[in-house]
């Protein structure tokens, strides 16, 4: 999976610019027969997460994308299901974002909203919070004719400014577009007073959900947010605006947001799903608090396992953290929702069999990750569409359950019906759960579908939002359950039961067991997006100097469980140093160093925000009296390295620092009806989206002559370990059919010799 910025993960979604097209063969939800009358289980997880984009010492949000998406996402992904009763899923809101949602957006703005008016009072605002918020805040309250170059600067050239947002989704904005134009074309010192007035507003209307854009909404809070007094859609599918902006229309719209963001953690308490009443249809569970790759905070060691041949830096070991980490999620989770999470998503779905007591020491009582992992575990050949227990620590009674996604159907919702039509894609899911109705005897079966519920609807370009889909997907679904041949659920129904819903109970210990929980992620099963690359690797170099002499200052590590001291004492700034050290440890400072990931905003953002959280470490620990040293961490990623020269990881670098590696097989002994492709954990070799990179056997692209010896020539940076595997003929973005192995990827090591050349010669379904 790969990300984007402002994502739970950021997860980024390719736009393929295929036209609109159905599945080859598309199924009702009441095509075909049932395999037996018993029903398969659907098991749905939408993961929602933000990194911690918050500066402590300016008291500050650096990036506006819990702002975006909680206006276009986070309401709406649960609201639906109030149209469709019968749907049960899943929904994983990590701390970070909730964090961030309740404290900087809803806290911070509620005393100074006046319902009535539907205003925001900017005066008493900037008084309490200005400059102590999110800066889009700021620019949207203040009047435009007052910018300075500082506020034009972050609204039109900050890494993360107002034209940040898919090509898809500002294309569905003509005038909105057509500012970004005229922006490129003549600057920031070209545009009138109106125009930047109109980009700060743009910025806003932009990312509401389609649903306040075209209608009235009425939100779980009692208030109605209804914005076609403002914006109309036309016949083409696009939106125009009805008026001429004003600094009133921006007051407004942040009103607006306010109220839709208010609504989302209650939306979310009215829908969930309580296990001792059985009533609700959400069940809401949560990641380790600062969304940390969980295995490498517990032992950094572990991704040898994955990575045998890349190097890796010293090790990180300190489980009191992936503790704490744990820990500090059930706590925040309990005090927003009033119960203990029964389930957690670890970030990354990064499991390893090391960490699965940690878990279970705080009732964690399951937890997901992909298929991928199952694959590589003990005992070999498991099926995925059944839950497994792992034991805990002290015996089955302190058992996990685990559960691994369908790769493929996942992947699908996040990167392939981005390219559907109407209600196809929803037809093309239907089709593939139906494959996996249980035979007549089995025993019950659970499919689980897990991906971020946030940026893959950035990029439906045929089908705004993803709305089309979801929509006939719950009503097929739906229609399903009503034929008895499948019932939406929960896990902590399916473990412990829903007579109502015709689910009996699933308890862990009558699960099969694993013996051993292979160590990766739901990425290429191992950790190499966040180790092993130089960036990276220095990275921890960083995070391991500060966590020793944090450890050696004389600050107690705090009881995660404890309540947070007062204000500006030397207990609450020994607390704050703790805290920026576990934010430090979060997952998505790591994912963008390296060439494996490249933000299209650029990188140095979260390089900035790393090495922000590292050096408050020592500013908190300073001011609560512990014994810390000078450190100096300087930029890993350098001053020029901006978007523009950077937007390909390897590609942007010489020719002569690239090794050329030539990839031949040997496909003389099949049939080939269309082509070789080539996929693997690059983005030069699709990031793992298989029949996207095609290889040749035509005398181009580095092959001699058309001889069934199809050939792709690519370069790296020296030293580089990839993964991949080889395709035959195969739709885009599906691995069946054609997928030479199911469990098992081909690998190589890039020669340390820059400007080398490196042939890797195999033959097509032969290791």
């Amino acid at each position: 999976m790969l990300k984007t910025f402002g994502c739970s993960l950021f997860l980024c979604f390719f736009a393929f610019l295929a036209p609109a097209q159905s599945p080859p063969s598309g199924h009702s939800a009441s095509a075909g027969e049932p395999k037996s009358g018993k029903p398969l289980f659907l098991n749905i997880i939408w993961h929602q997460h933000q990194p911690l984009y918050l500066d402590p010492a300016s008291d500050q949000l650096q990036g506006p994308w819990v702002r975006t998406h909680g206006t276009k996402d986070y309401y709406d992904m649960v609201s639906i299901l109030e149209e469709y009763p019968d749907i049960h899923f899943n929904v994983n809101l990590t701390s970070s974002l909730l964090q961030q949602l309740d404290e900087y957006y809803v806290q911070r703005l509620k005393p100074f909203v006046d319902r009535k008016r539907n205003r925001v009072s900017a005066r008493r605002y900037f008084a309490a919070f200005g400059g102590k918020t999110d800066p889009w805040i700021d620019l949207a309250l203040k009047d435009t004719k007052n910018f300075d170059e500082k506020d034009r600067q972050h609204l039109l050239t900050n890494v993360w400014n107002a034209f940040g947002l898919s090509d898809v989704m500002i294309g569905r904005f003509p005038e909105y577009k057509a500012l970004k134009d005229r922006f490129q074309a003549v600057g920031a010192a070209g545009l009138s007073e109106q125009e930047l007035r109109e980009i700060k507003f743009w910025f806003y209307l932009a990312y509401f959900d389609p649903d306040f854009l075209e209608g009235s909404v009425r939100l779980v809070t009692g208030r109605t947010v209804d914005l076609t007094d403002l914006i109309s859609r036309v016949d083409d599918g696009t939106y125009r605006l009805k008026k001429t902006v004003t600094e009133d229309d921006c007051n407004r719209i942040v009103a607006e947001t306010y109220h839709v963001l208010s609504a989302i953690i209650p939306m979310h308490k009215k829908l969930m799903y309580d296990p001792v009443t059985r009533r609700g249809q959400v069940e809401v569970i949560t990641t380790p608090y600062y969304h940390p790759i969980l295995p490498l905070i517990y032992d950094s060691d572990l991704a040898k396992a994955g990575l045998p041949h890349a190097p890796l830096p010293p090790r990180f070991h300190f489980p009191m953290d992936a503790d704490a980490q744990v820990a500090k999620a059930v706590v925040f989770f309990e005090k927003h929702f009033g119960t203990r999470p029964t389930g957690m998503w670890p970030a990354e779905g990064s499991v390893a069999h090391e960490i699965i007591s940690v878990f279970a020491r705080h009732g964690i009582r399951w937890v997901a990750t992909d298929e991928k992992i199952l694959a590589r575990s003990q005992p070999e050949g498991q099926p995925k569409y059944y839950p497994y227990g792992i034991p805990g620590g002290n015996g089955t009674e302190n058992s996990v359950a685990i559960v691994f996604r369908d790769t493929e159907l996942s992947d699908k919702i996040g990167f392939v019906y981005q390219q559907y039509a109407g209600e196809a894609a929803a037809d093309d899911f239907i089709e593939h759960i139906l494959r996996y109705a249980p035979a007549e005897g089995e025993a019950d079966r659970l499919l689980t579908v897990i991906l971020d519920g946030e940026n893959a609807w950035e990029h439906y370009r045929n089908d705004n939002d993803g709305k089309v889909f979801l929509h006939a997907l719950y009503r097929e679904l739906s229609t399903l359950q009503n034929d008895g041949r499948l019932v939406t659920t929960t896990m902590a129904e399916y473990m412990f039961g829903n007579p109502g819903r015709r689910i009996s109970p699933h308890p862990v210990k009558g699960m099969d067991k694993l013996e051993r929980l292979w160590p990766g992620s739901w990425i290429n099963a191992n950790y190499d997006t966040w180790i092993g690359e130089g960036e990276e690797n220095r990275a921890w170099e960083y995070l391991l100097q500060a966590r020793t002499d944090l450890a050696n200052s004389g600050l107690k590590q705090p009881d995660p469980k404890a309540s947070i001291p007062r204000k500006n004492t030397p207990a609450w700034y020994a607390y704050q140093a703790w805290e920026s050290m576990y934010a430090a440890e979060g997952s998505d400072w790591f994912w963008w160093y390296g060439n494996d990931q490249n933000a299209p905003a650029g990188d140095k953002p979260f390089d900035v925000a790393f090495r922000t959280h590292l050096n408050n470490i020592y500013e908190f620990a300073g001011r609560a009296g512990g014994r810390m040293p000078v450190r100096t961490f300087e930029p890993l990623i350098r001053e020029s390295e901006t978007a523009q020269q950077r937007p390909q990881g390897t590609m942007a670098q010489s020719r002569s620092d690239l090794v050329t590696v030539l990839f031949q097989v040997d496909a003389r002994e099949v049939s080939v009806p269309h082509a070789i492709f080539i996929a693997g954990n690059h983005e030069l070799l699709g990031n793992w989206t298989p029949n996207t990179i095609r290889m040749y056997d035509d005398g181009t692209h580095g092959d001699e002559k058309k001889d069934g010896i199809w050939t792709l020539e690519l370069r790296f940076p020296p030293g580089m370990y990839l993964e991949y595997k080889y395709t035959n003929s195969g739709d885009e973005g599906s691995w069946t059919p054609g997928e030479e192995f199911e469990r098992v990827n081909r690998n190589v090591l890039i020669l340390n010799e820059a400007g080398a050349k490196q042939i890797v010669f195999k033959k097509f379904g032969i290791m």
